[in-house]
């Protein structure tokens, strides 16, 4: 018999508490066999069998080029598990008391309100939920029609049913998305390093009934563990001998994720959390001739147009994504760079077989055709010195820009903080900024050590 239970958690909703006393040593407290689980596989099983409307939303998006990518497919069974069903006329499926015990509002700051969202002014956060809500805006408006044939009634305009409402709205939308990301799990990764895990549905993201009542911890007592019969919560051991006391809540790690992530995915926010991390987009420089062809070539090789820095034990770090994205934003002419198009050259190459990159990024008279090609010819002096240089620059000038505007606002949104309600939301949004103004800070700090260590050499290109 399990040693947990469900119950209400304050300020967090569903989640996990001991029965009773329970020593940490790695024993099973709940099982998840895999036939409950939810991924693409088992729902386009589903509608192929029991849910001809959401089958034929498939074929149709199908048909019309819209690509059914798992996290689509999920969000589309959720959507007509909770709303599109019953205007179809059809039975419930065998995951209706799932669907049904989700949140049904979510707290992330795609669902603030005008107010709440004008407190996020001043931070990076706001503008990556303005991108996020506008690019949810385009992907409904792509799948609206499709959502409104699910209905008993036959369709009287391309886009509505019942008398002009929408079956699915916007934030309904949302939701589902939010749902999504907020309780999917990836199994990926386990898979591919776990020879011993076969015979498992060949998706990446699963959501796992039961198991997403688990809270987040920076100090959990337990853990998930993938097997080929299902999913495991393991209480993790501990070298400590103090047993786990009844009643206290068994939560899991959702990752080293800072507050800004926290926050826009799951609505909350760690006054002690240790993880920082800020992202801005790639800063080109002001009238770069080749700022489109190196947009197409980061685009190419799967390089995010964005910067992410983070905390580490040694100052403020960029990620090897992000250190690529900044080589290429400050390459220069001067350096020997040029970009050739090879539209024309794609017939002359021994491997025509293999879908061309769009435009070949020079330096010099060597053409780099993959990464490991570009971090060569990055680490070359006296390349190397310069483009350090000015990455540091850059990033420095950045982070020094997002600072001062994080204080210009602050003193107007804790205003607007202090003069509203007492809201779970704005405690959580005081934690995010001010964490974010002092990793800024450190950025800042970090950088300028950074590039006063740079002493001119005979490398240093003027």
């Amino acid at each position: 018999m399990s040693n947990i239970k469900v119950q209400k958690i304050p300020d967090k909703g569903w989640g996990f508490v001991s029965k009773g006393q329970a020593a940490r040593d790695n024993s099973i407290v709940a099982y998840i066999p895999f036939h409950l689980l939810l991924n693409t596989t088992k729902v386009g099983k589903y509608a192929k069998e029991k849910a001809p409307k959401l089958e034929e939303t498939f074929q149709a998006l199908l048909k019309n080029g819209v690509s059914l990518t798992e996290r689509i497919v999920l969000i589309c069974f959720l959507l007509y598990e909770r709303f599109g069903r019953s205007a179809c006329g059809e039975e419930p499926s065998f995951w209706k008391p799932y669907v049904d015990i989700l949140p049904h509002t979510l707290h992330t700051p795609l669902f603030y309100d005008n107010t709440l969202r004008a407190c996020l002014d001043g931070t990076s956060l706001k503008s990556a939920v303005d991108a996020k809500s506008n690019k949810l805006r385009r992907e409904y408006n792509t799948l609206r029609p499709y959502f409104n044939q699910w209905s008993a009634q036959p369709s009287t305009t391309d886009n509505n049913v019942n008398d002009g409402h929408d079956i699915i709205t916007f934030d309904h939308f949302i939701w589902g998305d939010g749902v999504f990301w907020s309780r999917v799990l990836s199994f990926g990764s386990r898979i591919a390093s776990d020879s011993n895990l076969v015979g498992i549905d060949p998706d990446d993201y699963h959501l796992v009934p039961f198991l997403d009542f688990a809270n987040h911890s920076l100090r959990p007592y337990a853990r998930w563990e993938l097997t080929n019969e299902g999913v495991e919560l393991i209480l993790t051991k501990s070298d400590s001998p103090e047993p786990i006391l009844p009643d206290t809540e068994i939560c899991i790690s959702y990752g080293d994720k800072p507050n800004s992530e926290l926050l826009f995915i799951h609505g909350f926010t760690l006054n002690d959390n240790p993880w920082s991390a800020i992202s801005f987009p790639v800063p080109f420089y002001e009238n770069d001739e080749f700022e489109e062809e190196k947009f197409i070539f980061m685009q190419y090789h799967g390089i995010k147009p964005l910067v992410s820095l983070t905390r580490k034990k040694g100052g403020a770090e960029l990620t090897h994504e992000s250190t690529r994205a900044m080589w290429i934003s400050v390459l220069k002419k001067e350096d020997g760079l040029k970009f050739t198009n090879v539209t024309n050259e794609s017939n002359e190459s021994n491997e025509s077989n293999n879908e061309s990159q769009p435009v070949n990024l020079m330096i010099g008279d060597k053409i780099i055709r993959t990464l490991d090609e570009l971090d060569n010819a990055i680490n070359e002096p006296p390349l190397s010195q310069e483009i350090e240089r000015r990455v540091i620059n850059s990033i420095l000038e950045n982070v020094e820009h997002l600072l001062s505007h994080l204080k210009q606002t602050n003193e107007q949104v804790l205003k607007m903080m202090e003069s509203g309600k007492n809201l779970r939301e704005l405690e959580y949004i005081k934690i995010y900024r001010e964490d974010e103004y002092k990793f800024l800070e450190y950025a800042v700090d970090d950088f300028t050590r950074k590039r006063e260590s740079l002493m001119p050499d005979e490398y240093i290109m003027e």
